[in-house]
């Protein structure tokens, strides 16, 4: 596809307005998130799970339990490991697509509008692909964080303090940290079945992207209820 060629892609208003909502719902939500739920901290879920781990890192000391702390996080890690792959796989199918695609809009295979605009089709897939890589390395981050925390929670509390600070803090956001990852790299892949609908429809697009944004927003990173 020539860059002459790129403003097809924004031909169709629908398109346009469904590309706008993708970048406000994933990428840009996600990046001022972080800042907005400091401003509204008795209301972001985020803020309140972060005290909770706090809370269940600071009787792991006090019990130095190390075995439960290994243990309660395998879970974890085994859901990134697994999610890390099928990024992995997913990004191949794709790509496997996309070599394809000549052979398939010769075919008539897929919808119609595959054939009459397939480099706009192609600049799609290479979205999900791009997708696919960035839920792939926030999954291997948060893998990253959790081999971190196992392997450095038996250490001794004086000595962490020593060097990092409160153990506590220190531990609790290796796991925040984790945990806030896989949450980012499960919503990229959220994002991934918008682009999917998008391949077929932009209307499936738009629905796909607004029940995400109400789902995030509404029901997910925020609470009507506040606590003290």
């Amino acid at each position: 596809m020539t860059p002459n060629q790129w403003p097809l892609i924004f031909s169709n208003p629908i398109d346009i307005i469904g590309l706008i909502l993708f970048v406000i719902v994933f990428p840009v939500y996600h990046v001022i998130y972080p800042f907005v739920s400091r401003i509204f901290r008795k209301q972001a879920a985020r803020k309140r799970f972060d005290l909770f781990r706090e809370s269940w890192i600071e009787g792991l000391i006090e019990r130095r339990d190390i075995i439960a702390a290994a243990q309660q996080t395998r879970n974890l890690t085994m859901v990134n490991s697994v999610l890390v792959s099928s990024s992995l796989i997913l990004m191949g199918v794709v790509g496997n697509l996309l070599l394809q695609l000549p052979q398939v809009t010769d075919k008539g295979i897929g919808p119609h509008n595959w054939a009459e605009h397939p480099d706009i089709i192609r600049v799609k897939l290479y979205l999900l692909i791009f997708v696919f890589a960035v839920a792939f390395s926030y999954f291997m981050t948060a893998l990253r964080h959790l081999g971190h925390f196992v392997l450095v929670i038996g250490a001794d509390p004086a000595l962490v303090k020593e060097h990092k600070g409160s153990a506590v803090k220190y531990y609790s956001s290796l796991i925040n940290r984790a945990s806030y990852r896989y949450t980012l790299g499960v919503r990229y892949l959220y994002s991934a079945i918008a682009l999917f609908g998008w391949l077929f429809d932009p209307y499936i697009f738009i629905i796909i992207v607004i029940f995400f944004g109400v789902k995030f927003i509404i029901f997910q990173d925020f609470t009507h209820k506040t606590y003290k």
